[in-house]
């Protein structure tokens, strides 16, 4: 927050002229400036009295990826960190930025009673629990409530003091999928670039890998001979767009690489392929999503299943364990170190092509039905329940309501 050097200091002054600049630059997305006009905005309706629906609702974002969105990050933490931002401007929610722990406080000494949720990284999540400078204690009236913590989590496990229904997860994970399915859409980065139809792109293939690490080792699915074969035998070009500029000697010599991309290339690069080929890394990208999208089915390795029952999903443990729930002609799970099923599944998806596809869940207006669900839900009393749980039982912290 900067104090106008221009403001006119009167008492028929508003208040948001004087306490904030009025010239910020339309280009500068900083979290102080975004802060300035979204606090500005709230001062500004309040005192005109015409604030729209959850307006003055209020969503502290300290969690890394939201920080990262405004720098232009472009993995998959800030994918669904931009989708959530969407979805709360949609939904007309005022949300502030915070660069630490310290800030977040202060943030919420000054909001607290509007402030619906902070979503924070699991180690401020953990410590701020610890702290009692940082959350809500009997000394400490002005701490923030531990039901208002949620973990901005990209992994499957609960990961909060007060466990998984804290726990903000970007896909339903399962079978343990206790956590609090917030999901993200690809709809807005996928609609940024024109689908190509099928009879102008080039027999090629891309490789979903952006380090050359990704094809050594037990994390590799396929040995290197299973692109030369495959590329034979669908007639297919691959390419990848890894960092590494000198390329180690067991990369594959039929993978051309074209280097790691900016985004709106790497989607282009994408739009203009047959199939996405995963190789074991990284897990849970969103970059398959995009593929369906841009309709280009994508191969998924199973690294690891039953070996009594191969056919049992359940067991399978994917690259990307949300979409071995799908089938051809849009995935192939193929098995790791099976160098037929890898050579059918790339010649059955180069020559079966697909329109788009966006999974239900994935799409904005589901994205936004969940962050309505969430910030909307009387966390209050839920946390209430599992105190009184915790107490009953004996195990876990407890904490003040």
């Amino acid at each position: 927050m900067t104090i106008s050097q221009s403001a006119d200091l009167t008492s028929s002054s508003p208040l948001a002229d004087l306490l904030f600049a009025s010239d910020l630059a339309d280009d500068d997305h900083s979290w102080i400036a975004e802060n300035d006009r979204t606090i500005a905005s709230i001062f500004e309706c309040v005192e005109q009295g015409n604030c729209s629906q959850n307006q003055t609702k209020v969503v502290i974002l300290n969690a890394s990826p939201f920080r990262g969105v405004l720098r232009g990050s472009t993995g998959g933490e800030a994918i669904w960190a931009n989708s959530t931002v969407l979805a709360m401007r949609r939904l007309g929610y005022s949300f502030l930025y915070s660069s630490n722990r310290e800030r977040m406080s202060q943030l919420y000494y000054m909001f607290g009673p509007l402030v619906s949720a902070i979503l924070v990284d699991v180690p401020d999540a953990n410590a701020c629990f610890h702290d009692q400078d940082c959350v809500l204690m009997e000394h400490h009236p002005h701490g923030i409530p531990a039901w208002k913590i949620f973990s901005f989590h990209f992994w499957s496990g609960p990961d909060n003091p007060l466990g998984a229904k804290w726990t903000l997860s970007p896909e339903r994970y399962r079978p343990s999928g206790r956590n609090t399915y917030l999901g993200y859409s690809i709809e807005p980065q996928c609609a940024r670039q024109a689908f190509i139809p099928h009879e102008l792109r080039p027999q090629q293939a891309y490789v979903l890998a952006k380090d050359a690490r990704y094809f050594n080792g037990s994390g590799f699915a396929y040995a290197p001979d299973f692109f030369d074969a495959a590329s034979s035998a669908a007639g297919v070009r691959f390419l990848a767009g890894v960092h590494d500029r000198l390329l180690p000697d067991f990369f594959p010599s039929s993978i051309t690489n074209v280097g790691f991309k900016p985004q709106p290339e790497f989607y282009e690069k994408l739009a203009e392929s047959r199939v996405l080929v995963g190789v074991g890394s990284p897990a849970i990208s969103p970059t398959p999503y995009d593929a369906l999208c841009l309709g280009v089915p994508f191969i998924n390795p199973i690294m690891s299943w039953d070996a009594n029952n191969p056919s049992n999903r359940t067991r399978w443990s994917s690259q990307h364990d949300t979409l071995k729930e799908l089938d051809p002609p849009y995935v192939y799970n193929v098995f790791k170190n099976d160098k037929e099923g890898f050579v059918n599944a790339v010649v059955e998806a180069t020559s079966h092509p697909i329109e788009s596809l966006v999974l239900e869940d994935m799409r904005m207006s589901a994205v936004e039905e969940r962050v309505a669900g969430i910030l909307e839900t009387d966390w209050k009393a839920e946390a209430a329940k599992l105190l009184a749980e915790r107490k009953a039982s004996k195990s876990g912290e407890t904490f003040w309501l």
